[in-house]
């Protein structure tokens, strides 16, 4: 009934060690690559985070600029800070230097939470427009403004600035 078979030890040559082993360097290497991917994609993520958070701060403080004109035009505009003649010399020089604060900048009067820096703007009158029914003979107050916002996300490498023009009513 039973049946003893001869062992052929001899003969075997360990090819299944050999062959699970580089199965299971590729299972590692699919493995490693799919990590790979994953963090790269979070860190896109956080990037785009970033981005829109410092354009929705740029955002919050260009509205708030807007809000000041509609309250009624500074009567020191255009010596305070943060408000300049088009083209001054002394205003800042965003985007390419946003730690240039020109002659004074405005910070955004609210608290813009999870920011590396709070929001600022400047306003520059814009006096080369004449206002509807002016006639060029006499002196119009103008009525055109330009906004000029930048916003900082969690990181100081996120930046946004963003420039509007204004007319008050």
């Amino acid at each position: 009934m039973w049946q003893v078979r001869e062992c052929k030890c001899g003969q075997e040559k360990g090819s299944v060690l050999i062959v699970s082993l580089v199965m299971l360097l590729l299972l590692s290497l699919i493995g490693v690559a799919g990590i790979q991917t994953t963090v790269m994609q979070d860190r896109m993520a956080a990037n785009l985070l970033d981005k829109e958070l410092a354009f929705q701060a740029a955002e919050a403080a260009l509205r708030e600029g807007e809000e000041s004109l509609e309250s009624g035009v500074p009567i020191s505009f255009p010596d305070s800070a943060g408000l300049y003649r088009i083209g001054a010399d002394n205003r800042p020089d965003w985007p390419a230097d946003l730690s240039d604060t020109g002659g004074g900048v405005t910070a955004y009067g609210g608290s813009f939470p999870g920011v590396s820096a709070q929001p600022r703007y400047y306003i520059e009158q814009i006096d080369t427009i004449p206002a509807p029914g002016c006639d060029l003979s006499s002196y119009c107050e103008p009525v055109y403004y330009r906004i000029t916002a930048a916003g900082v996300g969690g990181s100081d490498n996120a930046t946004a600035v963003i420039t509007t023009v204004y007319r008050t009513r």
